[in-house]
């Protein structure tokens, strides 16, 4: 296909190997770095929107799959770059499609792109997707439990959403017992405690500019359960009047 050699010359074109090392070390990355920043790539992806978005679904997910099979982070990139044009497009039939790429992302820069603009829509189109944020909340995979506690952040935003089912996942993350049975290296269990104690907070900061009384209701009912950085974070944008102590 034409577009991913010319995405290939213009990933060798730009090639910075100094800034390459340090992102992957920066993302404990297992892929080739080309070393662009996102504003390279953004630029880049923009140019393409217009052709994107003429491909039929059928062949738009077939290049997904085949750019997320490439072994450069900046090809993974466009990838979901390429899901996000056509996410109207998608339902809970393609949820195969987001788990698989979920599970294989293994890091905050992909599902960041992955799970929190696209698992709004496919809620808003069917209900039963909230079921998946269940499953999702017990997996094994701390990634994955990260992608149950984020998967509405951008309903939070907009003052809507189930704010009942996100303090439910929420406390459920509390008992971080599982953390140590799962996880065997201490780099392990200190990245998926931090990460998930991180989401926890990051929902309710967000969720606080709208609804500063149920995050505040929530933060004082579970101060004493709860980690101090997901505390911290979630108390970060409640007005003076709320400020938990």
């Amino acid at each position: 296909m034409e577009l991913l050699k010319n995405y290939k010359k213009y990933l060798e074109k730009n090639f910075n190997p100094e800034r390459a090392k340090k992102e992957k070390a920066y993302l404990y990355s297992d892929n080739k770095h080309y070393g662009l920043s996102a504003w390279e790539m953004g630029k880049y992806f923009s140019a393409l929107d217009k052709e994107l978005k003429l491909l039929p679904k059928k062949e738009a997910i077939e290049l997904v799959n085949l750019l997320w099979n490439r072994p450069s982070h900046e090809e993974k990139m466009l990838a979901l770059h390429v899901l996000n044009v056509h996410a109207d497009k998608l339902d809970l039939t393609d949820m195969p499609l987001i788990e698989k790429l979920m599970r294989e992302s293994k890091g905050w820069v992909y599902l960041d792109n992955l799970i929190i603009p696209i698992i709004p829509l496919l809620l808003s189109k069917n209900k039963r997707g909230y079921e998946y944020l269940y499953k999702w909340v017990k997996d094994d995979d701390f990634w994955v439990r990260r992608s149950a506690l984020l998967a509405q952040l951008l309903f939070f935003r907009k003052g809507v959403g189930d704010k009942s089912l996100f303090f439910e996942l929420a406390k459920s993350q509390f008992d971080e017992s599982w953390i140590d049975t799962i996880y065997k290296e201490k780099l392990q269990r200190q990245r998926a405690r931090f990460f998930i104690r991180k989401a926890i907070g990051w929902v309710l900061r967000d969720m606080s500019v709208k609804d500063p009384d149920a995050v505040w209701k929530f933060l004082k009912e579970n101060k004493g359960k709860m980690s101090g950085l997901s505390y911290r974070e979630g108390s970060r944008k409640l007005p003076e009047r709320l400020k938990v102590n």
